[in-house]
């Protein structure tokens, strides 16, 4: 198998530049993800993720069947593939889902991502899954070729990016810990002011931590810091020390987006986890020719009623899915049609209202589509799935959403972080389609994406100024708490334009 794969062409070398305009690296395949709400159980009830391992896939599998679907591309670590059974369940065995994970691979929809290995069928040098293994070598046989992205295909360089890009970005985060707006943090962890002082020593320890140790790993934190002494961090063995929990959170979000970062890709947040904006990236310079006017004239667009929302809810639900059925999808007019919106989206963010009404129409096209090809036979299991949009603007601690559910309104959270009141800022801004019921978000079809980001002068005047201009627009102000989106989210780089 090694030597047929560098001989017989079916490997396919690919770079950032060869993959898809949406291209994305889901979070849920990483063997630590857990949701925010089974995280808080895990700790609180002394367990470990042996005791939660059938919600911990169920989770994971519903985020990865939604990332195959909202994306053009999915970019998986090639470990995944064969020591993840959320990856592997699909061509383990033989029947329509391994046809379906054969195609797409061979289609270059899902994409390994290669480390230092050469091909996909090299062989680790870490403990591997003793059915996904070999199952991942009989696929490989199979397919007429395979697209594999490394960050280069010259082993030096590909070193040197590596470090760079991604072990280096991941260690000068946890440098940097300490220089965060600690107000603006307390809001994203959903932490009181009480919590404060606690926060500020934590952050100072990784500090000095992350300075004195030389090689910062994300399993070397997991044991200074989250999990029991002398425990394999892969078991989720927490402390019940405070803190640990949103640590967690904070640092698995770093790690998992170096990836993206480094191929300028996307990274796909799942449901119920920490936005990417809790990375506090508005402090890196970001040249940006768009302001506060491009914005204001964007959301004066934003009048109540002004999207024609679907009225007949669908029944469908994510754990009626298999893979087949969302490969079918991507094969219809109604899939294509809804990328060519997607990306016309993020092409002209300006002319948001037509592009994102024009994108809702046909997600909810492609998932009536969907509905009738899980068939009629399991609708005694769909839940019902009744659509919405939230516009979501998002600035160094404040957030604003304008949700259209029939009753238009506007949900606010925090303020503008101090330290950048009177300063330049970046603001983001984000379109979803969810699903009405949010406590279901994680169980129900969604799309979301980071569409545009704006720079604001002066952060805290711009922001009272966009909030002022959205109330005149006569939208009501709701007590709802927007501190953290519950729904995935397609997210960029906040130190990138969106508008590649």
């Amino acid at each position: 198998m090694s030597d047929l794969f560098n001989t017989d062409g079916r490997l396919v070398q690919i770079k950032n530049r060869d993959l898809a305009r949406v291209a994305v690296v889901a979070q849920c395949l990483d063997n630590q993800w857990v949701t925010e709400d089974l995280l808080t159980q895990i700790i609180t009830r002394r367990q470990s993720y042996r005791d939660v391992e059938r919600q911990r896939q169920r989770d994971a599998r519903a985020e990865y069947l939604r990332s195959i679907l909202n994306a053009e591309q999915v970019v998986i670590n090639r470990a995944y593939f064969f020591n993840n059974p959320v990856v592997h369940r699909d061509f383990v065995s033989t029947g329509p889902q391994r046809e379906a994970f054969r195609a797409l691979l061979d289609e270059g929809v899902i994409v390994p991502f290669l480390l230092r290995e050469r091909h996909p069928a090299e062989e680790p040098q870490f403990g591997v899954d003793a059915a996904g293994w070999p199952a991942w070598l009989r696929i490989l046989d199979e397919v007429d070729s395979v697209r594999c992205l490394r960050l280069s295909w010259e082993d030096e360089e590909n070193e040197s990016l590596t470090q760079r890009c991604m072990y280096a970005e991941f260690h000068r985060f946890l440098l940097t810990l300490v220089a965060f707006d600690v107000s603006q943090l307390l809001r994203d962890l959903d932490l009181s002011d009480e919590g404060r002082p606690a926060l500020r020593r934590r952050l100072l320890e990784i500090n000095q931590w992350a300075a004195d140790t030389e090689q910062v790993t994300r399993n070397a934190f997991y044991q200074q810091f989250l999990v029991e002494p002398g425990t394999n961090p892969a078991e989720g063995m927490f402390r019940s020390d405070p803190l640990v929990a949103e640590l967690k959170q904070l640092v698995d979000l770093r790690y998992n987006t170096t990836l993206p970062d480094a191929v300028d890709g996307y990274a796909l947040t799942p449901a119920d986890s920490l936005r990417r904006t809790a990375m506090q990236e508005y402090r890196r310079p970001q040249p940006s020719e768009r302001g506060l006017d491009d914005l204001l004239e964007l959301v004066r667009t934003l009048r109540p009623q002004v999207f024609d929302l679907a009225q007949a809810p669908l029944r469908l639900d994510l754990t009626g899915l298999e893979l087949h059925h969302v490969r079918q999808a991507r094969q219809t007019d109604e899939w294509r049609d809804y990328v060519t919106a997607l990306q016309a989206l993020l092409d002209e963010p300006l002319d948001f209202v037509d592009r994102s009404q024009r994108l809702y129409d046909r997600y909810v096209a492609l998932a009536r589509r969907l509905a009738e090809m899980v068939g009629e036979r399991r609708q005694d299991r769909m839940r019902v799935w009744d659509p919405a949009i939230r516009v979501t603007v998002e600035v160094a601690g404040a957030v604003v959403s304008v949700v259209f559910d029939g009753d238009p309104r506007l949900e606010l959270a925090g303020e503008v972080a101090p330290e950048v009141v009177a300063r330049a800022a970046t603001a983001v801004l984000r379109f979803a389609v969810v699903g009405r019921d949010e406590r279901r978000a994680a169980r129900e079809l969604s799309t979301g994406m980071d569409v545009m980001r704006v720079r604001l002068q002066r952060a805290g005047e711009d922001w009272r100024e966009l909030v002022r201009r959205l109330q005149e627009l006569g939208f009501p102000v709701t007590d709802e708490d927007t501190a953290r989106d519950n729904e995935p989210n397609i997210d960029r780089a906040q130190g990138e334009d969106g508008d590649q």
